[in-house]
């Protein structure tokens, strides 16, 4: 896949999606140089893992009582389930999507040396300014990610008060982080050459069911221990790697914001 060609079966775009995160971990293992990029992502991870491991199981007691009291009897186990839901998706939060947010800056510059070395130094142009709204746009993005994975969830979260629907929540939640996983992946480069979310979901969208590989195994690494530490750094690889197949492959121009301006995010 170094070369950007994509597949074009629906089966071969699942798998080429999978395949981007162990391409990420091999591409990062033969360049221990970016290391210390990788460090940060992880040691926020981390203590987000640990906080929340020892906080949020009460946590999720209480906001789900805030809706549903728990039940005697056989409802009990529905309660719970709910109970346990809550507390994952907290842990995913504290461990994912807040880290993603502090660690923005760091996960931009791992990703720019990634795109250089796959496609070589971007264009330069705009100088200061440029530089600015680059880091604004990243910042904002991120943090406009972070929203659109909670209100996503909170919809979701409705789904557990209904006994009938209550039982596909699992499922729903998965496939919901799984897309947002991979879509702010890729973000995290398009973002940096002033891409707006518009892009982004055009881009996934040729290229479909790309997204359910990459952010279905981003999701599944966040229960392996230590492996979920990596989750940030190999997906903002993994991204990358994504985003230089797709210019190589012309679904997006590396250069399009910085000949049509920037589009809004």
């Amino acid at each position: 896949m170094g070369s950007g060609s994509l597949p074009s079966g629906a089966a071969g775009r699942l798998v080429y999606g999978a395949s981007l995160v162990p391409r990420a971990a091999a591409w990062l293992s033969a360049r221990r140089g970016l290391r210390p990029l990788v460090l940060l992502p992880a040691l926020l991870t981390a203590l987000g893992l640990g906080i929340g491991l020892v906080a949020f199981w009460p946590s999720a007691a209480r906001l789900l009582s805030l809706a549903w009291a728990e039940p005697p009897g056989a409802l009990a186990v529905l309660w719970t389930a709910a109970r346990v839901a809550i507390y994952l998706l907290l842990l995913f939060v504290a461990a994912v999507a807040l880290p993603s947010v502090v660690a923005a800056p760091v996960c931009d510059r791992l990703s720019a040396r990634v795109e250089a070395l796959e496609l070589g130094e971007a264009p330069d142009g705009g100088g200061a300014g440029r530089v600015a709204a680059e880091a604004a746009v990243a910042l904002w993005h991120a943090a406009a990610r972070v929203a659109i994975l909670a209100a996503g969830h909170l919809l979701l979260l409705a789904l557990l008060l209904l006994p009938g629907p209550g039982v596909i929540y699992p499922a729903a939640a998965f496939l919901w982080s799984a897309v947002w996983l991979a879509f702010e992946q890729l973000d995290v480069a398009m973002s940096r050459h002033l891409h707006g979310f518009a892009d982004v979901r055009a881009a996934l969208r040729a290229v479909r069911p790309l997204s359910l590989g990459l952010g279905g195994v981003l999701a599944v690494l966040l229960i392996v221990p230590l492996a979920n530490l990596f989750v940030l750094p190999l997906g903002a690889v993994a991204g990358t790697l994504l985003y230089c197949d797709l210019v190589r492959d012309g679904v997006i121009s590396r250069d399009a914001a910085r000949r049509s301006g920037a589009p809004d995010p």
